[in-house]
């Protein structure tokens, strides 16, 4: 943890020097009632895409604590039900930006949406991985190898995908032995669980932790995978890029602050993320809101063995270079401590 803080420490003093006088930061936790600091002249403005999520909260601290105004960028957070809607809005230019996975940006960026990843969101660590399989209440399912040959409701053609197949290979299993069911809607995934329909089912946060707190059981997790198989990602569109770069660069300091702000005191945001992404009120007092690590490139061996699956599978029809779809220039750059 405090290397952590070391690392965000030092990507907040290089904010600085990009971002000029954007005023004092507020000190306490979460407040909208905080006086608001003198703003540089604003340079642009940003709309950025989101599925009301988990991972999402840096997004919501740094517009409640007006970090945005404070840095000169106006930021519009836009809400979409569905990932089909939020990428649809991203390649037709309604929005600037949205927070994806690396496997949605490669299928954008082949697909003739080009964007750039410029930074994760979640999934630096392997601590981080938002996803796990978890057999249903009653399956008498507690070990991978129960996992063999029994169907485990995914999404085709997503993270989900290829996170379960990732974590079934790692713990032995052969192509032949996993058995999936496609079930897109993450909510009727989860009833799916819960009633037995299906005998267990990959599922993200915060519904992996409902499943769990209605019975069912944890099989695999990539918090504890061998390798990083899962990042959530901010990505802006190419246009965006050329046109509003100074705007993004400003974004990400408001970010790296909110994100420190996290680190500092997460329980403090736990009404703010109960409200912004409906935690289930079951699970609410017992959910314990996670950090996360400043702006920062995803790997070039986690970006290129997403494209080297997707070819595999078929999802996509030409490699993707790393350094094509990953801009490392836009966000402060934290000397390592």
């Amino acid at each position: 943890m405090k290397q952590k803080v070391w690392r965000v420490l030092a990507a907040l003093m290089v904010a600085g020097l990009l971002a000029g006088c954007g005023g004092a930061r507020p000190q306490n936790a979460y407040s909208k009632q905080e006086p608001a600091p003198s703003a540089p002249e604003t340079v642009g403005s940003l709309k950025i895409g989101l599925i009301p999520t988990v991972d999402c909260l840096p997004f919501w601290v740094a517009e409640s604590k007006d970090y945005y105004r404070q840095q000169g960028v106006d930021v519009e957070l836009v809400r979409f039900a569905s990932a089909t809607e939020r990428e649809a809005a991203l390649a037709s230019g309604q929005i600037d930006g949205s927070l994806t996975d690396i496997m949605n940006a490669v299928t954008l960026y082949t697909s003739g949406t080009p964007v750039a990843i410029t930074s994760i969101n979640l999934g630096a660590t392997i601590e981080e991985g938002p996803f796990a399989i978890v057999s249903a209440p009653g399956s008498g399912i507690t070990q991978p190898e129960q996992l063999k040959g029994v169907e485990i409701a995914i999404a085709t053609n997503t993270i989900i995908e290829y996170v379960t197949e990732k974590l079934l290979l790692e713990n032995g299993f052969t192509p032949a032995e996993i058995k999936t069911v496609s079930i897109p809607q993450i909510p009727v995934r989860f009833q799916n669980l819960i009633s037995g329909t299906v005998k267990a089912a990959t599922l993200p946060e915060p519904l992996l932790s409902l499943a769990v707190h209605k019975g069912g059981t944890v099989v695999l997790t990539d918090a504890e995978a061998k390798r990083n198989y899962s990042q959530s990602v901010i990505v802006f569109s190419e246009k965006a890029v050329k046109e509003k770069a100074e705007a993004i660069r400003r974004f990400f300091v408001a970010y790296n602050l909110a994100v420190f702000d996290i680190d500092q005191e997460p329980e403090a945001y736990k009404e703010l993320l109960a409200t912004e992404a409906n935690l289930p009120a079951e699970i609410k007092d017992s959910w314990q809101v996670i950090t996360f690590s400043p702006a920062q490139a995803p790997g070039k061996a986690e970006v290129e063995e997403v494209v080297e699956w997707l070819l595999s599978k078929g999802y996509i029809k030409e490699r993707v270079a790393y350094e094509d779809i990953v801009n490392t220039t836009l966000y402060p750059q934290a000397q390592s401590q």
